[in-house]
């Protein structure tokens, strides 16, 4: 049965899904709660028709925009494994209407200088994990606006570190680090859907951070949206799994039973991913079409300058080891003035294997809201 995100949280994660979708078949890692914020106040302060635009990309009304904006940058926030900032640079020649600007959390507004300080926000707002702001700033930049996130869990139970030879499949002839684990808690592998099922193993962090491993048989979009659709039961869910269960690197057997009761098995090479991406490549995705058009001003309820959006950016990184997940994103985008330019004997026990040895996705979940704070795809094997 469906249950019930927050209105926030569910539209960040739909954006989440469109953008997976379009996101290509390679190695990617991207931050859909990271633009949404930024998408979302843009629309409360846009005029037509990119208002429009702005609020079908946030899957909420623009009237909602700023107030909506704020709970999810606060969800983040207040999360134990998450801490999220919110910038805002203005240019000094630059007024902007109180009326939107005061609405915006204390601090948040400074005046732009350079690049170096742009950086050094970029750094300490991500536990220099990203030490760069995305965007390059030069004389025509009037505003900057930006989120900043970054995610950290250890697991409840650690990874050790071996070896993957793997002998079919795209992987066919790969030999490279990875990581395996037993657990006594097979219920965290489960089988989404029906059709062509995804499978997903639920790695646990210790405070409010799950990693979701999502193994299916279709393109990286569909088996990240199915594992999307399933935060809120959209898609069904099964992890009372019996013996002869088999999906996607997932196989249930029947063993003997010599004391360690039903298990689960997990392998995976362990990753790091980071992507660079540029937000104007995919403007109607993002709802930036009309706004990125220098000809005018769209933003009358942020200044009376004409102001058009110039670049849109994020950085996002991923890393998965024995012992943990640490992920971090910037998402920026930088704003000119209009037209400047563009254990018994005898029973047996239920053993779950789950081998991640060929493309599969990620969802780094904040366990109490259902909130995908990053999501990614797995393409190649390190090595």
């Amino acid at each position: 049965m469906p249950t019930a995100l927050p209105a926030h949280v569910a539209a960040a994660n739909r954006l989440t899904s469109r953008w997976c979708a379009a996101a290509g078949t390679g190695d990617f890692v991207l931050s859909g709660c990271g633009v949404w914020p930024l998408l979302a106040l843009l629309a409360s302060a846009a005029d037509e028709p990119g208002r429009s635009e702005l609020a079908t990309a946030t899957g909420i009304s623009a009237a909602d925009g700023h107030t909506r904006a704020l709970d999810l940058l606060r969800t983040l926030a207040e999360a134990d494994s998450v801490s999220a900032a919110l910038g805002l640079w203005v240019r000094r020649d630059l007024p902007l209407r109180p009326e939107w600007s005061q609405r915006l959390p204390a601090g948040t507004v400074e005046t732009l200088t350079d690049q170096a300080a742009l950086d050094t926000w970029a750094n300490d707002h991500t536990d220099g994990l990203i030490e760069k702001f995305p965007l390059p700033i030069d004389a025509a930049t009037v505003l900057v606006l930006a989120t900043a996130l970054v995610a950290r869990t250890r697991w409840e139970d650690p990874f050790r570190r071996t070896t993957m030879e793997v002998t079919d499949g795209p992987w066919r002839g790969h030999r490279g680090p990875a990581l395996r684990r037993f657990s006594s808690r097979p219920r965290q592998a489960g089988v989404l859907g029906a059709g062509k099922p995804v499978t997903r193993v639920i790695v646990h962090g210790t405070e409010d951070l799950d990693v979701h491993l999502l193994l299916g048989e279709d393109t990286p979009g569909t088996v990240l949206t199915i594992g999307l659709d399933a935060l809120d039961g959209t898609i069904p869910t099964r992890t009372d799994l019996p013996a002869g269960t088999e999906a996607p690197g997932l196989r249930v057997r029947a063993v003997p039973d010599r004391g360690q009761g039903d298990s689960l098995e997990i392998l995976l090479p362990p990753f790091e991913i980071r992507s660079l991406h540029n937000l104007i490549d995919q403007s109607a995705l993002f709802g930036l079409t009309t706004v990125s058009d220098s000809a005018r001003g769209h933003f009358p309820a942020m200044s009376a300058r004409p102001l058009c959006v110039d670049q849109a950016a994020q950085d996002v990184f991923a890393r998965f080891t024995e012992t943990g997940f640490d992920a971090a994103a910037v998402t920026a985008l930088s704003m000119i003035l209009g037209s400047a330019r563009l254990p018994r004997p005898g029973h047996t026990v239920l053993h779950t294997t789950a081998t991640f040895d060929r493309p599969f996705g990620f969802l780094a979940v904040h366990r109490p809201t259902g909130l995908a704070v990053v999501a990614g795809w797995v393409a190649h094997p390190g090595r």
